[in-house]
């Protein structure tokens, strides 16, 4: 059994101005390009349930669409950090309709000035996200068991209380607000009735109470969880193979200590961001889990027994 130790190296920062300028350049055409394959992978795996047609087969197409709805939520977070379309407006108007309202998410004063705040006040008692990161599910130590436990209980529509929870305390206090997915799931849902084929809807709503959630809550743990500390360090970071990025870290997510530090990177400049930074050990999926059981809470102090 191998042993290696996280060790934080202090370091400077390695990203020169004219790197963030490069990187931080926009190029609409892969934010839309791949908002396309995400639709059209979920328009192919409801397809594929259609074909099917066998509740056995639920579970696995709530998955894969499930996980093409949460790549729609990373591409809409993009447009809340304004990195999707150079146009305010049409970065807004996109990213909402296509992105933020088919998960019944608002971005603009609703999501954006929530995520911020967490982006402000990373892992200090004015973080936002601490408010569900202290439920049960996040709590310390993360086990291989409460992991599957809790991953078993999303796929049934057990996690559906906390999906509930989360939508409301990135929902506007406004009512009159929330018109937006509302009448996005209203036209959808009349669309399917009118077309005879309001099975789509059904699949597409159990997708996101279920594997989107179970998805969304895996990726939560890999992001701050068991790092409380205030500010940039508080975020782990973190490589993952092909297939762990596509179900779990689509867009890149697994770069999330690169964009604390620059959120002005769009996400498909991350990659080319880390390789410039050299300052925090780039840990494995399985390092990162290990740690959830042994990490007392500061960076490079716990050790990761691997093998």
């Amino acid at each position: 059994m191998d042993v290696a130790t996280a060790q934080a190296q202090p370091g400077r920062k390695t990203v020169s101005r004219g790197d963030l300028t490069r990187l931080s350049k926009l190029q609409p055409s892969r934010w839309v390009r791949d908002l396309i394959l995400d639709w059209a992978l979920i328009v192919g795996g409801i397809a594929l349930y259609g074909a099917i047609d066998s509740l056995w087969a639920l579970p696995f197409i709530a998955l894969f669409v499930g996980s093409r709805q949460h790549a729609l939520a990373l591409l809409g977070h993009d447009a809340t950090h304004r990195s999707a379309l150079p146009s305010r407006r049409w970065n807004d108007f996109w990213g909402e309709l296509l992105a933020a309202w088919p998960l019944f998410v608002i971005i603009d004063h609703g999501y954006r000035p929530w995520h911020f705040q967490h982006h402000r006040w990373l892992g200090t008692e004015s973080d936002p996200e601490l408010g569900y990161r202290k439920l049960r599910p996040y709590t310390l130590p993360v086990t291989r068991r409460k992991i599957a436990l809790w991953f078993g209980l999303d796929m049934i529509g057990l996690g559906i209380p906390d999906l509930i929870r989360f939508q409301h305390a990135v929902f506007p206090d406004r009512p009159w607000r929330h018109w937006g997915p509302v009448v996005w799931y209203a036209v959808f849902a009349s669309l399917t009735i009118w077309l005879d084929c309001f099975w789509v809807f059904g699949v597409w709503t159990w997708s996101l109470l279920t594997g989107f959630w179970a998805i969304f809550r895996f990726r939560t743990w890999y992001e701050h969880v068991g790092l409380e500390q205030a500010g940039e360090e508080g975020t782990h970071r973190f490589s993952a193979n092909p297939v762990v990025r596509f179900l779990f870290f689509p867009h890149n997510t697994h770069c999330h200590y690169e964009h604390h530090r620059w959120p002005s990177v769009p996400y498909y400049n991350l990659p080319a961001l880390r390789e410039l930074v050299e300052e925090r050990p780039v840990l494995t999926t399985r390092e990162v889990f290990v740690r959830f059981e042994l990490c007392d809470g500061h960076i490079g102090q716990a050790q990761l027994r691997v093998g």
